[in-house]
Order: C-alpha cells, then structure tokens, then sequence
C-alpha cells in the first residue's frame, strides 16, 4: 500500500473536542508521499550512509539484536504503519532495506553524531503550561523550550490516512516529535526526568511515544492511558534517565512523570504548571537519583519562568498570551546566577508555544514555532490547519543559519526589531483567527470549515513572506 504523507482532508471515526459527530478534523495538508518528502528534505542525512553501533550498553552482540527482535514487535504492536515508513525511507535514500530501522534502535556511530562543544553539560529542557484562566483570549498555553546538543531542528507537518495529522519539532531525519499539536487539539512536551535504578534499552525513545500519543489519541486524559500502557508493556528506553510530560487538551493539563517501572500523573484545570528536569510528584520521589545540584538547576529555571510570565509575582498579573510565552522562551537570567544562564542558553535549539483553541481547537488552534535558539529567531505563528509550510524549516537550513548566529553569539535582529516583527505576525494570525470564529460560530458546517481553512492559510501564507523577507536582510 502506497504511505500517504499529507491529504487534503482527514475521515476518521475520533471526533473532534467541539463538533458534532459528521464533522471531520481539518488538517489542512496537501498529499505527499514519504519517499516524496525525504528526498525533498533530508538531503542532509542521505550521506554519508549511517554508521550504526553493533551493540548496546556494553552489552554482547547477541544480547543487542535479542533487544532489537522486541523493539521490532513492540512497533508491530503499537505503531505498525512506521515500520512500512521506515522501509520506504530506505528506498527513497538508497539505503539497504532495513537500515533505517535498525538506525532508529542504534543510532548513529558517536563520532558521526555532531558535537558542537563537548564541554557544555547540565540541563536540558523547560516546559511550562499557563491555563485559560490566567492565559488571554480563553486559550490554554503549552510551551517547550529543547537544549541538547544535536543542532538539526525542523518541524514535521504530517499525516497518515488512518490517524490524526499533527504538526511538531523534531531533528532531521525523523519522523517523530520532541513536542507537538495534533488536528484536534491534543499537545505534548516532554523533558528529561531524574536517574533511578529502573532503565531499559530495548524500547520506543519518547518522539516516538509522543508521535504515538498525537496520532491517535483526542484527549489528554486518552493520550496518558496510552502512555501509562505502554510503559508498562516495556515499550520505553531514555537511557539511565526517566522522562517528564506535560500532556494537554483544551480542558487541563496532566504532569505525568515516570520510568520504566513507575508511573504517577497529576491533572491540572487551572493556574499553571512549570517543569524543567527534576521529578515533584511523591510517587516518584523515592526512586529519584538526582544530584542536590541538579534538582537546584531546575529549580532556579521553573522560578525564572513563572517570574517572567506572572510579572514577577505581582498581586495584579495581567493575562499570559504568546508574546510573553515567547519572553519567557528567551529568558536568559536566573536570579543569583551568572549572566546568559538557561532557560535560553548554549545549548537551546528551539522552541514551540502551542495555543488550544478553547472553542475550535479542530480550527485554531497554533503553533507558533522557533526553529532555532528563540533568542536568535522569530517565534512563527502555524495554524494547526497549514497546508504548506517553508521549506528551510522543514530541511534545517533555517535552524542552520539560525545556529551560526548563535555560535557566533551574534543577534540578527534588536530585541526592538525582534518584537516588532513578532507583532505584526501575532496581529496578522489573531485577525484572521477572530474573523475566522465568527464564521464558525454562525456556521459549523464542513463547508464553513473550508473557507475558515483557507482564511487561516492565506494569513499564514502572508506571515511567510514577512518572516522570510525578515532573514533576507
């Protein structure tokens, strides 16, 4: 069977948050194949061909391909239609049949995987949720800022026949999320969690669980279900660490922390929830072997944040709305430590703010994307309807220029310029979202939906021209 990257329309049976049982998602995306799509985007991961590990933690060579027989069984069982992905990804690089598989398990020999400066170490990444009641125009917030080392950032759009079409962040060379929204609203981040004594690598990383969550769950309560099963069918590997979720809908937010052994979750429905790397649910807490430094760094970046989205805790606070997600994404400075410290530091290398669309959230909801350091780039508003995003930020080269700059510690734009650009694109996107829910709300049929569509993507299409003629300069 042919494997269908983007389609016009979604039909599923899942309904969307606020429509009737006749009225389909609305993704928005036109068809591509994956074959299609790697050799017009991964042209940067077609050579040299993948040098993989032959083993696995130290472990013998037969040990390594026992884990690698049950790594395939448990895509078999959760996310078969990827492995079909993976086969067709081999034909259109030219790679021998199995290769990417066994890449997605192994990796890529360490020597072959970019090192910008090994000596940078510490945290990795920051998330925070702002609820609708503290959030503006009745939206509920999810934002992740990603630090690591691997410099590649792109955003998947994609689609396939039979689940929910969902846009993200991720490297080069995958088809998976590090964070994303789905086409009815549904949106995740995840971080890296404390070290405890229960680990495994014989399983899916956490873009692929993520991948599995948005593609076919609606709820936030379903997607966490879904990943609480999976941990424990043994589905999970993330080194010697646990991981962090903030999963959303447009209702709450769950934190759900675990590791391979330990699941604990808890609902949020209004305020806000800030999460950097260190586990805070009891359940887990026990089993925590984070260092007292450690559990302070993130401590220092969860405080920087709420200071910057509630004004440095003000008795009158006013509404969060993107623009000051985004001055939280660029915080630079936690009090008492050293300048041009994280949140937004060396290692940072993007940064999504995804707004749920409390009302339509099959319609308007966003993304608003930083492919690359938000220090150095322009947060990009996508409506989770986009049909045909920019290239360079599906390919890295927006992410690579972006990076130079930020290796060079170079600013292309003044933070002035910088919010004044980021306006213009906010005012263009908000507009057409408000005339588009005027539509709606007098018209919530298919046909409605259509011409909201096309709305959405002719804002966002003129938001591409000012951002790119923005980098042009």
């Amino acid at each position: 069977m042919k494997q269908i990257f983007y389609l016009p329309v979604i039909v599923c049976g899942i309904l969307c948050g606020c429509a009737s049982e006749n009225i389909t998602p609305a993704p928005g995306a036109p068809e591509q194949s994956v074959q299609e799509y790697v050799k017009k985007h991964w042209k940067n991961i077609a050579s040299p061909h993948p040098v993989l590990y032959s083993v696995k933690w130290k472990m013998s060579r037969e040990d390594s391909e026992k884990q690698f027989a049950g790594y395939q069984n448990i895509l078999k069982k959760y996310a078969p239609h990827m492995l079909a992905e993976y086969a067709a990804i081999d034909q259109a690089l030219n790679w021998e049949n199995g290769t990417y598989l066994r890449k997605s398990f192994y990796g890529l020999n360490k020597k072959a995987t970019l090192k910008r400066n090994k000596k940078i170490t510490g945290h990795e990444c920051t998330s925070w949720a702002v609820l609708p009641d503290k959030a503006a125009d009745n939206q509920l917030l999810l934002h992740k800022n990603r630090d690591t080392d691997i410099r590649k950032t792109v955003i998947v759009h994609r689609i396939h026949p039979e689940k929910y079409a969902y846009i993200g962040l991720c490297d080069i060379g995958l088809l998976d999320v590090t964070m994303g929204m789905n086409s009815v609203g549904l949106v995740f981040t995840v971080n890296s969690g404390d070290k405890s004594d229960a680990y495994f690598s014989g399983g899916l990383d956490t873009t692929q669980l993520g991948r599995i969550l948005l593609e076919n769950c609606r709820t936030a309560e379903e997607a966490v279900m879904l990943l609480q099963k999976m941990i424990s069918d043994n589905a999970y590997t993330h080194g010697q660490s646990g991981s962090i979720w903030l999963i959303a809908d447009k209702d709450c937010v769950f934190a759900v922390e675990h590791d391979t052994k330990r699941f604990a979750f808890q609902k949020t429905e209004n305020g806000c929830v800030i999460r950097a790397n260190t586990w805070l649910l009891p359940e887990m807490l026990p089993y925590s072997q984070k260092s007292v430094k450690g559990a302070f760094n993130s401590r220092g970046r969860e405080r920087a944040i709420l200071n910057v989205l509630f004004d440095s805790g003000k008795k009158h606070s006013r509404p969060v709305t993107p623009e000051i997600m985004a001055q939280a994404a660029r915080c630079t400075l936690i009090p008492g430590a050293p300048k041009e410290y994280p949140p937004c530091g060396k290692r940072t290398v993007s940064g999504a703010t995804f707004s749920i669309d409390r009302e339509f959230p099959a319609d308007l909801s966003t993304v608003y994307a930083a492919t690359g350091s938000p220090a150095h780039t322009l947060f990009l508003p996508i409506p989770i309807t986009a049909c045909e995003i920019p290239s360079e930020l599906l390919d890295q080269e927006h992410s690579k220029k972006i990076d130079k700059l930020q290796a060079a510690r170079k600013k292309l734009f003044s933070d002035r310029k910088q919010a004044e650009i980021e306006a213009v694109l906010r005012q263009n996107h908000h507009q057409a979202r408000e005339n588009a829910r005027k539509i709606l709300r007098r018209d919530f049929s298919e046909a409605a939906r259509l011409q909201v569509r096309k709305m959405m993507n002719a804002a966002f299409k003129e938001n591409c021209r000012i951002f790119q003629a923005a980098f042009q300069q």
